[in-house]
């Protein structure tokens, strides 16, 4: 979170930091091989199947090195007065609702998604956007509209390398506390959507030590807040293959108090036969003001939907779709907000009903407390500190499978930890971190987890950091009791990580980062085959990875109407090839001219395969996808065209990914 010091944490946004423009309406392009030179990226050339390998990967470095030295000649440009003058001394940032400090003091990669950009450009989920901003992030999506959980679900999330499949090593958070289906322990993208949603913070690499178990590949952290500026807020949405999108929105501020509600319908036919989806989402929440710098709110969330999938071949269950789902979440949380010690405190839930075609059903569950406060001990000094309890569960079964197939009884892990970090900055060009967290689970196991960074600034805007990161993941029930290769007797996957990189801002809107890391993976749960079957396999502790990267990213200001960003990653996955491209290249570019607004996203993905050890290879793509807006005061005509170019390639291996379509929308606020 970007704000100024003095201002309310909680209206917050990213506008001080851009100039205050606040970007209406994005464009997003993704799926097209890179041939020739810069200048031709649009044309068709660059859309040739036939190159090598090795052309390719000359042409990704090619163009690689052109964004960056085109941003160092336009870096170059500027003077040094204009450089002199853009101080990020004042801009104070709130990590996932954990820990504060200047925005020129942060020694990590760090990402923040605004709402306007939310409501721009993601079609279902804010987590869609994940992909879109962060250059090495990579998102399984294969259908219209949704997701879906289970073997044939989508919506996964890799950074650096790291989330696995499930989703299980990417750490997803609902306003600084843990989300996460109880027995898989991965994230649920269909649950969270769009609305209230006020902006995404995305935190790259290891965080256990801050975050817990998880945060493998990193953290992404939803923040909610309702919009008291509009008493209600109505969006009717319809497209190609019978897809719609049907919102309602209303907030109201009473003195001291404030409620708000949310009701959303998304639905759609789908793209292939057997690849539909159906949802409905409410939300509803009260915040209470209770004096300056201290609030009080309650939220929650329910949201039942359904899909389907080609994979389906019967119907066992007489279910008539490939699952059935019903979720909800509800937190009260106390947040305190004073001159020398600033925080909040969580109580918070979700609950889950899983019933698939086959006759498999589960019931989960997450119960958990956390608090977390930062303590200003000196003017150089501050000290963040938190302890979370945590307890997880559910049961599954299925009545159509002889006994045995599933472990049908009840199964709950207890978690507890603490953590604390130190910021310091012994003189103004240098700032230290360093953090230890330890944590105890009923498995039972043991961990500690530490994390320490350097900052130095190197010049007016430009600073350079390093950092040692570790991160954990403790076995999933699913892993550890559900189905027969489950293990018992499994332990912890592990995680460290070193980062190195530079971000240099020369104007508040005009900005380079670069960045390279390393990770070592060990104890990476997978199934092996049993060296005393029954059954034939089993899931270990036995892999390890090595892994290395560099991701490079570009934010220029070209004219005063047009926004863009560039970025580049490369990653050596190792052995953990799925889902992790050894090349991204993206492109955003974001165009306002009075009313009327649009935007355009590229990605170019090359080196994706479906399962690692380099198994089930998929080609290469490039998708593009537009999105334009003509908004007045109170309402807005928006027209979004979805893979432009009708490429067609695989999601997942015999699995299509959608061709064009379009979703053409109107919306209107009071």
């Amino acid at each position: 979170m970007y704000r100024c010091r003095g201002e309310n944490t909680a209206n917050t946004d990213r506008s001080a930091f851009t100039g205050g423009k606040r970007s209406r309406i994005t464009v997003i392009v993704a799926n097209m091989p890179m041939v020739g030179k810069l200048k031709n990226l649009l044309k068709n050339e660059f859309l040739h199947k036939d190159l090598t390998m090795n052309k390719r990967v000359n042409q990704f470095i090619y163009i690689c090195v052109i964004l960056l030295l085109t941003s160092a000649g336009l870096l170059a440009q500027d003077t040094m007065e204009e450089m002199t003058v853009y101080d990020l001394q004042d801009t104070i940032v709130v990590v996932a609702d954990r820990y504060k400090l200047p925005l020129k003091n942060i020694g990590h990669t760090y990402e923040v998604v605004r709402e306007e950009q939310i409501q721009a450009m993601a079609m279902h989920s804010a987590l869609e956007l994940v992909d879109v901003y962060f250059p090495s992030a990579f998102t399984v999506d294969k259908k219209i509209l949704g997701y879906g959980v289970g073997p044939e679900g989508a919506g996964a999330i890799n950074i650096r390398g790291q989330g696995g499949r499930p989703n299980t090593g990417m750490l997803v958070l609902l306003n600084g506390h843990p989300d996460f289906m109880g027995i898989f322990g991965h994230p649920l993208p269909d649950v969270y959507g769009m609305d209230n949603i006020q902006q995404m913070e995305i935190l790259a690499g290891p965080a256990s030590s801050v975050f817990g178990s998880q945060a493998m590949g990193g953290v992404i952290n939803l923040k909610t807040a309702p919009d008291y500026n509009h008493l209600a807020k109505v969006s009717i949405k319809a497209g190609s293959k019978n897809t719609y999108n049907i919102g309602v929105r209303v907030a109201k501020k009473i003195k001291d108090h404030g409620v708000f509600f949310s009701a959303r319908r998304a639905s759609t036919d789908g793209h292939i036969a057997q690849s539909s989806f159906d949802s409905y989402q409410f939300q509803g929440g009260w915040q209470y003001q209770i004096r300056t710098g201290w609030q009080l709110s309650l939220q929650g969330r329910y949201v039942p939907y359904q899909f389907d999938d080609p994979a389906r071949t019967g119907d066992p269950a007489d279910l008539g779709t490939y699952a059935k789902i019903r979720r909800g979440t509800g937190e009260l949380v106390l947040q305190n907000n004073d001159p020398s010690v600033s925080g909040s405190s969580q109580l918070y839930g979700n609950w889950g009903n899983h019933r698939f075609y086959d006759g498999f059903e589960s019931r989960d569950f997450t119960y958990g407390f956390s608090t977390y406060q930062q303590i200003s001990i000196l003017d150089n000094l501050n000290l963040a500190v938190g302890g979370d309890l945590m307890s997880y569960g559910g049961r599954a079964e299925n009545k159509l499978t002889p006994p045995g197939v599933v472990n049908d009884q009840s199964h709950q892990l207890t978690s507890a930890g603490l953590y604390g970090l130190a910021l310091y900055n012994p003189f103004s060009k240098l700032s230290l971190k360093l953090g230890l967290r330890y944590q105890y689970t009923s498995l039972p196991v043991q961990k500690v987890s530490p994390v320490a960074g350097i900052n130095y600034h190197l010049l007016p805007g430009l600073h350079l950091y390093a950092n040692y990161q570790s991160g954990y993941r403790f076995p999933t029930l699913n892993e550890l009791y559900l189905f027969p290769p489950s293990n018992a007797d499994l332990k912890e996957e592990n995680i460290v990580s070193v980062e190195s990189g530079l971000r240099y801002y020369w104007t508040a809107n005009n900005s380079i980062r670069l960045s390279v890391y390393r990770n070592q993976v060990e104890n990476i749960i997978q199934i092996v085959r049993n060296p005393a079957p029954p059954p034939p396999v089993k899931y270990a502790n036995s892999g390890e990875a090595t892994q290395t990267g560099f991701e490079g990213q570009v934010n220029y200001r070209l004219f005063s109407w047009l926004d863009s960003q560039f970025s580049y990653s490369y990653l050596d996955p190792d052995n953990l090839t799925a889902y992790n491209p050894m090349h991204q290249v993206k492109y955003l570019l974001q165009v306002s001219s009075g009313a009327f607004q649009t935007g355009i996203f590229g990605k170019y993905i090359d080196q994706l395969y479906a399962e690692n050890d380099k198994k089930s290879e998929l080609s290469d793509y490039h998708l593009l996808n537009v999105m334009m807006a003509y908004r007045l005061s109170s309402w807005t005509v928006s027209l979004n065209l979805m893979n432009l170019l009708d490429r067609a390639y695989e999601a997942q291996p015999g699995y299509p990914a959608p061709r064009f379509h379009f979703v053409a929308g109107f919306e209107y606020q009071l």
